[in-house]
């Protein structure tokens, strides 16, 4: 299970310098990682982690004022930030200034699926041509430890795990756009917050798929492999999984023609 981390928010200005410092608890100081940031940066990384470790839950309320209150900066930064979190699909910014932190749906749902799959196919085309064995030694580790983590309960891990494995061959595809592309979007499905639900039907059925595109990879199949990424984000398929896992139940007996 993920632990909840608390932190305190330091925003340090040294001419045109601008970083944050992030200074987590129970941390030792050479684990801290120092970077560059812009200001408008630092509110981005601050408002994803609110949502991930949900302070910020979809539907509530961003205050700008109080925003700038806290992060002692001022509203420009912030209204840069918010905007980039709206264009990324985090939040929704209305009429007369109403910032909420934006719900997921099943029509999003869906068309993130539908993103994914179409650039995971094009991804694992490219890979199978340039994998080599200790790709295929990693993916193997990769599914142990789901197999592990899902033996356990740790569906946080068996997340993470099933995260790093899909990016060896998104990582391999050379194309840093697409890459890009899938992990903002993987971000929205699983991150904000994240969701520690355990469906066992879905959780054997993806199992399933990662064997078998494990060894697609292995004999160098490119057809099959691109078939079984293909399913693998099939909507469809996943509906019910769906449905139970962001709890869209509601949505599902107003929609379910729309959908399936």
């Amino acid at each position: 299970m993920r632990s909840e981390i608390k932190f305190t928010i330091f925003i340090i200005l040294d001419k045109d310098i601008k970083y944050i410092l992030i200074k987590y608890n129970k941390m030792n100081f050479t684990d801290i990682n120092f970077s560059y940031k812009s200001i408008a940066d630092c509110v981005v990384d601050f408002l994803k982690n609110q949502m991930e470790l949900g302070y910020l839950k979809p539907g509530e309320r961003i205050d700008e004022k109080e925003l700038c209150k806290v992060l002692k900066v001022s509203r420009t930064p912030i209204r840069e930030a918010l905007i980039r979190l709206e264009m990324d699909g985090f939040v929704e910014i209305l009429p007369r200034r109403t910032i909420l932190v934006k719900k997921i749906s099943l029509e999003e749902i869906r068309d993130i699926y539908q993103v994914i799959g179409n650039l995971e196919v094009e991804a694992v085309g490219m890979a199978i041509e340039r994998i080599e064995k200790e790709n295929i030694n990693r993916m193997e580790e990769l599914y142990k430890k789901m197999v592990e983590a899902l033996k356990d309960g740790d569906i946080d891990k068996w997340i993470d795990s099933n995260l790093e494995l899909h990016s060896i061959h998104l990582h391999l595809s050379g194309n840093k756009i697409l890459k890009d592309i899938v992990s903002k979007l993987k971000k929205r499905l699983y991150d904000f917050p994240r969701k520690i639900v355990n469906i066992p039907e879905w959780s054997r059925e993806m199992m399933k798929d990662h064997f078998q595109l494990i060894e697609a990879f292995k004999k160098k199949e490119k057809a099959i492999a691109k078939k079984i990424i293909k399913e693998h984000w099939n909507f469809k398929r996943s509906y019910p999984f769906i449905v139970q896992y962001y709890d869209l139940k509601n949505e599902k007996s107003a929609n379910s023609r729309k959908y399936i």
